[in-house]
């Protein structure tokens, strides 16, 4: 093919990859930063549960500086592909945006009923000690929070094996839109 699709502006490059990386990270390890693994169960290092809780709300405020770009610098067009490829590429995106501030803020209300229960030095969380992290209680919302994991990981599946379809099969350029020069 030789088509050049355009290219994403740096600051979505940048706030994609950072974000992705934290993602990474969370999907990993991030339980483990708030269970014991030996019990499954907390209390873990307030240190641990800081650095949760913190890059949680750091993905929360990048995915929302990450729209309000995207409404200032709208995404490139399209590169060509069937019209059922294009919607479908157009809805995993909005559901990552969703999935992106879903987990932190169910997480935060998870956090309310961690606190009520048996923990409620956990209270004391900081985002990354600059200032208290917020929560509130909405105990069926918390519920959320390990369901949109798991959705997580399927959306990133399905986005992974979409780039590399566009990747090695179609070779039509779509990765490079979003990889640094």
């Amino acid at each position: 093919m030789n088509f050049t699709p355009q290219r994403y502006t740096l600051v979505a490059i940048i706030l994609h990859w950072i974000t992705a990386l934290l993602i990474l990270y969370m999907l990993i390890w991030g339980e483990g930063l708030i269970k014991d693994q030996r019990w499954l169960t907390p209390p873990v290092p307030a240190a641990h549960a800081d650095l949760h809780a913190s890059l949680g709300l750091l993905i929360l405020f990048l995915t929302i500086a990450r729209l309000v770009w995207r409404v200032i610098r709208p995404p490139p067009p399209d590169v060509p592909m069937v019209e059922w490829q294009a919607k479908a590429s157009h809805a995993l995106h909005w559901a990552f945006y969703a999935v992106l501030l879903l987990i932190p803020l169910t997480g935060l209300a998870d956090l309310a009923r961690t606190i009520a229960g048996k923990h409620p030095e956990y209270a004391s969380l900081t985002f990354f000690g600059l200032f208290p992290v917020p929560y509130f209680s909405m105990p069926w919302f918390g519920d959320l929070h390990g369901v949109l994991t798991n959705l997580m990981w399927a959306l990133l599946g399905l986005h992974v094996a979409a780039a590399l379809m566009h990747q090695f099969i179609d070779k039509d350029g779509l990765i490079t839109r979003m990889l640094p020069r």
